[in-house]
């Protein structure tokens, strides 16, 4: 019986051709600046939260300013991407 489920299912090599991309990398394989920076600001922008919970819990700060950093890094993760891909975007020709 798993004879013929082998036989069912073909061999489909990959081509030689098609490389993968690691996440820092773009489709055709060269490394994105873009990404990397994306992913440093996240990370820091978990970093400063935790922060800010840990010392608004302490008693040490009240934690309005590292929210306001916080928030800053989240925005440089994730919105230079949106607007790269919106800029990217191909405007169709009128006619």
């Amino acid at each position: 019986m798993a004879d013929d489920v082998q036989n069912q299912i073909p061999n489909q090599p990959k081509p030689d051709t098609e490389e993968n991309s690691g996440y820092f990398q773009e489709d055709n394989g060269t490394y994105s600046s873009m990404r990397l920076m994306c992913f440093v600001s996240l990370l820091a922008a978990i970093v400063f939260g935790f922060l800010t919970i840990h010392l608004s819990a302490d008693g040490k700060t009240s934690g309005g300013d590292g929210i306001y950093i916080t928030f800053g890094f989240l925005i440089g993760a994730f919105a230079p991407k949106a607007v790269q891909k919106f800029a990217e975007q191909k405007i169709p020709a009128k006619g």
